[in-house]
């Protein structure tokens, strides 16, 4: 009885991880967080942490590349699904972001202030 249910314990963590990893492919902390109906805006010290295997896309009109991260200036936009669904996307738009590549494949993003929006193509 004890295996059955360490076996259905193991099987329902191993679930909820993919489930949550498909749900919320990136976490965000800093000093102020606003909601508006559309999206939200963070400010002060953000920290935005991408999960390994998101394929992210960066646009920006300035590019400037050092060892451990690349900054991007004007007009960012950073751009990556939301799930596994092919039509949800997270847009994220800021003036400066610094992306940092972390030993586990995850990406790093900071900033003083960005804005997050949900799109669906």
């Amino acid at each position: 009885m004890k295996k059955k249910l360490a076996l259905l314990c193991s099987c329902l963590f191993i679930s909820m991880s993919i489930f949550a990893g498909t749900i919320n492919p990136f976490t965000i902390s800093s000093k102020y967080e606003q909601r508006y109906k559309d999206y939200k805006t963070y400010s002060g010290n953000v920290v935005m942490h991408i999960r390994s295997g998101t394929e992210v896309k960066i646009a920006s009109a300035h590019i400037q590349s050092e060892k451990q991260e690349t900054i991007y200036q004007g007009n960012v936009a950073v751009i990556f699904p939301f799930t596994h669904e092919k039509n949800q996307f997270v847009v994220i738009t800021s003036d400066k972001v610094t992306v940092r590549k972390e030993q586990d494949n995850s990406i790093t993003l900071l900033a003083d202030s960005i804005k997050v929006h949900f799109e669906s193509r």
